[in-house]
């Protein structure tokens, strides 16, 4: 299910749309007794970031911005939000 998260990029207020797993802990026995399987952690995939900006005629205009910021450091903000 997607989500969102707003971010603040230098004073630009943001929405981040993104969809969270929570990942899934280690398992180290089946219930037979055979060997489990390898858990993993929670990951974000961002899938758009918008901001809203003003065009010549002074109109507010929605715009996707997701190849004009690193999305790395958006993706470890929401796990950190996610942890809290």
């Amino acid at each position: 299910m997607m989500e969102e998260y707003e971010y603040d990029h230098d004073g630009v207020k943001c929405t981040v749309e993104y969809i969270y797993d929570p990942g899934e802990p280690d398992q180290w026995y089946d219930q037979n007794g055979d060997p489990g399987t390898p858990g993993y952690g929670p990951t974000v995939d961002i899938i758009n970031v918008w901001t809203i900006l003003t065009d010549r005629l002074g109109n507010n205009v929605s715009v996707k911005i997701n190849d004009l910021l690193y999305t790395e450091d958006i993706e470890g903000e929401i796990l950190q939000y996610k942890e809290d």
